[in-house]
């Protein structure tokens, strides 16, 4: 090495403690200076730059570390454009820079320009799983925005996703849920399919952020909710009680001594002697003390109740919450997973399945092979006036495709015959599922739907 390495490569980590203050130096030596910068927790990159033989005319040596957030691509695409600033640099005889600044300035512009540093891994996955399927992927890493087309037959769904500078959560609370911002483009899916499609993708997204692993948080997000009479029934189960803790037990215990205390302060002011209800038993200065005390009480009283009124109401939140899948403990949001991979590859394999899904009662597509075929099924009740159009859209809406809530698709037609006749309760049609079919335009108990067959046989054969 040249005269003086030491004095150079102390003045070398001198000026970049001076210059980029966020760096974090871990260690700095004769023979490497290893350092870290993050934009958020989740973007952190650690970095070592070891001095070769004949430092500074030859350039630093480049390690970036391999971590979560730098993947084994990231890795070799950092070490290869921060090498050569450090190369660029050794190069130039001329230029009073310093190798060391100038590569962590390299990591620190990369870090902050770079939106989609902490889910690198999950967006090149991304990328292959849409290719695969034929979708066309357009990314702006300075925004964190990936603007995505699927298709599939005829069928087209383009949506953007802008990601949160907090990724895997958010920064800013009022922006809590996401983490990934999803954003329905265009499409020529009929609304009521798109929304079915996009309520879950962005349902996913929230539950997954409160901490929910991709699977559970799949089920939770179901668009498709249980029949009202069924989610009355789960509620009436799981009405949450009041908890006879030691503080309740402690709260009853309290309110019985203050009712007999205001009882015993009633009777002072109330009291009157025996044989004149006319004159009192206790002097006008008792009595008044007396009502005084009984109206600290209950303002007191009233306080207390409100205290633990609102406390036994947050456990009933919570409670209810734990009820429709969430533990407050576990999903709170203070362990969020990375969501990005996972809705692209749900929105991906949707997409795809709509156009091959079959009806397992008919055996025939759920969906039309042309858009403007599925589009016919949801004429309004605006677009029919005459009568022959309404006849038309009475007969199309029995060819609607309709989702039901273990997720399979039937024709309304053949769900409204596999639901409403007998074997009443029977599990899906499909082949590997086996779930009970509930939808919410239907009924769920099954004691309804043998009254409803048993009056409808009993009016045929009264025509017959």
């Amino acid at each position: 090495m040249p005269s003086g390495p030491s004095t150079i490569i102390s003045d070398e980590v001198a000026e970049l403690r001076r210059i980029l203050p966020r760096v974090e130096i871990a260690s700095a030596t004769d023979a490497f200076v290893s350092g870290s910068y993050q934009r958020t927790p989740h973007t952190k990159i650690r970095m070592i730059l070891t001095f070769p033989d004949g430092y500074p005319t030859r350039p630093l040596i480049v390690d970036v570390q391999s971590c979560s957030v730098v993947p084994p691509g990231l890795k070799k695409k950092l070490e290869k454009d921060l090498g050569k600033v450090a190369s660029d640099v050794a190069g130039n005889s001329d230029s009073s820079d310093s190798q060391v600044c100038a590569v962590f300035s390299g990591l620190v512009s990369f870090v902050d320009s770079n939106k989609f540093v902490p889910c690198w891994r999950e967006l090149k996955q991304s990328i292959d799983i849409v290719k695969e399927q034929g979708g066309k992927v357009a990314i702006n890493e300075a925004r964190g925005k990936i603007n995505i087309t699927l298709k599939s037959q005829k069928y087209f769904y383009k949506f953007s996703i802008v990601v949160d500078d907090g990724y895997p959560t958010t920064l800013d609370n009022i922006n809590y849920g996401k983490a990934c911002r999803l954003k329905m483009e265009s499409t020529n899916f009929p609304p009521k399919i798109e929304k079915l499609l996009t309520s879950q993708a962005m349902e996913l997204i929230k539950r997954m952020q409160d901490g929910m692993p991709t699977e559970d948080a799949l089920k939770m997000s179901n668009p498709v909710r249980l029949p009202k009479e069924l989610r009355d029934e789960q509620s009436k189960d799981n009405v949450p009680t009041v908890r006879l803790t030691q503080d309740a037990l402690k709260g009853l215990k309290h309110d019985v001594e203050t009712l007999n205390l205001v009882r015993d302060l009633r009777d002072v002011d109330a009291a009157t002697k025996r044989g004149d209800a006319r004159v009192k038993t206790h002097d006008k200065k008792e009595r008044r003390d007396a009502r005084r005390t009984i109206g600290k009480i209950t303002r007191h009283e009233l306080d207390d109740d409100r205290a633990r009124d609102e406390k036994e109401k947050q456990w009933q939140l919570e409670e209810k919450a734990r009820i429709a899948g969430y533990n407050f403990n576990e999903f709170d949001g203070s362990n969020p997973q990375p969501s990005l991979l996972a809705v692209i590859t749900f929105l991906t394999n949707e997409v795809k399945r709509l156009t091959s899904v079959k009806c397992p009662i008919c055996s025939k597509l759920a969906l039309p092979a042309e858009p403007n075929d599925l589009k016919a099924l949801y004429l309004s009740h605006s677009d029919a006036k005459t009568e022959k159009e309404k006849q038309a859209r009475r007969m199309a809406k029995l060819q609607r495709p309709e989702r039901v809530y273990c997720g399979c698709w039937y024709h309304h037609k053949c769900l409204d015959r596999f639901i409403t006749e007998p074997p009443f309760g029977a599990e899906c049609a499909t082949d590997g599922c086996s779930r009970r079919v509930y939808h919410g335009d239907w009924p769920a108990d099954i004691k309804e739907l043998e009254r409803a067959w048993a009056g409808k046989q009993a009016r045929a054969r009264e025509i017959e």
